[in-house]
């Protein structure tokens, strides 16, 4: 009875560490970045504040075959929502990643500007608005590394000497002869990233960054997953106050009293939008950065640990979706936005011309421009068509927002597409997000956001703000929803998923929905203006002939033959 206890305990302490953190590729990504020649070299520690720092990266060996691509990722959704499954009960964080390989081996850095606000570092990124990392320095020789800012993940780590992963290799990594100060911990690392993991050991040793000097305990990596072969990173801060087996960033930060006010607040820097004025600032918001007050939404109870805000509403321009006992959470480590499902058929059958063949991606014309928005404690934040419309790739867009239940079948997960539109303070002492609509940026340059969007002139539309609720103090404790059929989504058909191939075989509608939602009906609707809807009532798809029917008649043959021989592989 007692070693039974204990295994349930150990599952229990897997769930609790489990995260949002979510691995996905968009088809666009993989058409507009192409791999180029491996020129790999050891790189990353260069001290210089240059404009651009250029990293030279390798890719693996081979590409994996399709089919094996579709068994990962089905293989990550199981663990995601299966904490315990096939993971050893011992100091296990079980967690899932959103780190999307980069196709592309030279990535350049866009380097921030140097923050005038006290306690505050700027946030660089590679100029496709796909990760958002910092420079820290490590150890009593202050080494330089890149960490991704990750609001998502609790355990911070970093690529050890010893590690001999691809990844590793073209990285700059930190151990105990980088270091006077090095204490190594008697406890192992283990991160399971679905397909992959990152294993190796911790240790203690002091944290400089946004102007504190912390004693951190993180973990060493001896082993990383072939998720980080394309990241200019050497490992991850966690920025969730979710607990592991040793103090995690932010109790470190409040232990050390560094702060008078614990709180952290966050401006990622659009790649279009001209000089990267990206930037993460601790001990106060910086005022500067965005308009009107702050409002705040407490925690919800039953997302302990994690940034997990009640989700009113989303919209698509002025119509409303009631998302009423849902939670969003909050991941600056997640690049795109991913949706309880139902939630999110309801929502692209409120864009014009929204097309999807499997309720899972869609694709929208290129021409959009309509906002989309994200309401919490009844304050309505606006989210541009540049960030949620993805790049046009052979004259097709596909939307950046996903109808796959990452965290559970009652959520959102909401990353970079929404961070990008606001200012986000993250309050540890009163367990509150507060945020606030950036300030409009104005920029006579015609261009190309990578991370999605039209080739426009980046000077957005004014937005009428809605009036700033006060401090909400009721913390919300949704009611689960489970959506019939839904709750097994993480068995996903293998045409759903071969679906990725959208920019081919967009042509070829069938109005089908998907047989893991019955409830949806396959009748297309409009919405009228300043309405709001239920994402419980009868759901529509559109399913219309695209500008895409030459593509069908140059594809249609291989692409059929793919998908059979894809489908016989798998069964």
């Amino acid at each position: 009875m007692w070693s039974f206890n204990f295994v349930l305990l150990a599952l229990f302490a897997l769930f609790q560490f489990s995260t949002a953190f979510y691995p996905f590729v968009p088809e666009w990504r993989h058409q507009l970045y192409k791999p180029l020649p491996d020129t790999s070299k050891r790189s990353g520690k260069s001290r210089e504040n240059n404009a651009v720092l250029k990293l030279v990266q390798k890719l693996p060996s081979a590409n994996k075959p399709r089919d094996v691509q579709i068994r990962e990722l089905t293989d990550r959704l199981i663990r995601k929502y299966n904490p315990g499954m096939g993971l050893k009960a011992s100091k296990v964080e079980e967690r899932e990643s959103n780190l999307v390989k980069y196709d592309d081996t030279s990535l350049s850095i866009q380097t921030a500007a140097t923050p005038s606000q006290t306690n505050s570092a700027g946030i660089l990124q590679t100029g496709t608005d796909f990760s958002y990392f910092a420079q820290v320095e490590l150890g009593s020789k202050n080494d330089p590394l890149l960490m991704l800012l990750d609001t998502g993940a609790g355990t911070s780590w970093v690529m050890g000497p010893d590690c001999t992963s691809s990844a590793c290799k073209t990285r700059a990594s930190f151990g105990a002869a980088d270091s006077s100060t090095y204490k190594a911990v008697n406890m192992d690392l283990d991160i399971a990233y679905g397909s992959g993991h990152v294993t190796g050991t911790y240790a203690t040793d002091t944290i400089n960054f946004a102007g504190m000097s912390l004693p951190l305990t993180l973990g060493i990596a001896n082993k990383t997953s072939d998720q980080f072969n394309s990241f200019p990173f050497s490992g991850i801060l966690g920025l969730s106050q979710q607990t592991g087996p040793v103090p995690n960033f932010l109790q470190t930060v409040v232990s050390s009293k560094s702060l008078k006010v614990n709180v952290f607040g966050m401006d990622l820097n659009r790649a279009s939008d001209g000089t990267n004025t990206g930037e993460i600032s601790f001990g106060a918001p910086d005022t500067s950065r965005y308009s009107g007050d702050l409002s705040y939404t407490g925690v919800a109870k039953n997302g302990p640990n994690h940034w997990a805000l009640p989700l009113n509403n989303v919209g698509v321009g002025n119509t409303q979706l009631s998302t009423t006992g849902r939670l969003g959470y909050l991941d600056s480590g997640t690049s795109y936005i991913f949706g309880q499902p139902t939630d999110v058929i309801a929502f692209h059958a409120l864009v014009p011309d929204a097309v999807t063949t499997d309720n899972n991606t869609w694709t929208v014309p290129c021409s959009t421009t309509t906002s989309i928005s994200f309401t919490f404690s009844g304050v309505t934040y606006n989210v541009s068509s540049v960030d949620w419309v993805g790049p046009s790739v052979d004259g097709v867009c596909t939307s950046n927002v996903y109808a796959v239940a990452v965290v559970d079948t009652n959520s959102w997960l909401i990353g970079d597409t929404f961070f990008k539109n606001v200012y986000a303070l993250f309050d540890v002492d009163q367990d509150r997000v507060g945020l606030a609509q950036k300030k409009a940026v104005t920029s006579s340059a015609t261009s190309t956001s990578s991370s999605g969007g039209l080739t426009s002139t980046l000077t957005p539309t004014p937005t009428t703000q809605v009036p700033v609720y006060s401090t909400s103090t009721s913390i919300v404790d949704p009611t689960s929803v489970l959506v019939p059929g839904s709750g097994s989504t993480v068995t996903t058909s293998v045409s759903e998923f071969l679906s990725n191939t959208h920019s081919v075989v967009s042509a070829v509608q069938t109005g089908s929905l998907n047989p893991l939602l019955p409830e949806a009906s396959a009748s297309a609707s409009a919405q009228s203006p300043g309405t709001t809807v239920s994402a419980s009532s009868s759901v529509t798809a559109t399913a219309t002939q695209t500008s895409s029917g030459n593509q069908f008649n140059s594809y249609f043959s291989s692409m059929t033959a793919f998908v059979v021989i894809a489908t016989t592989l798998l069964v």
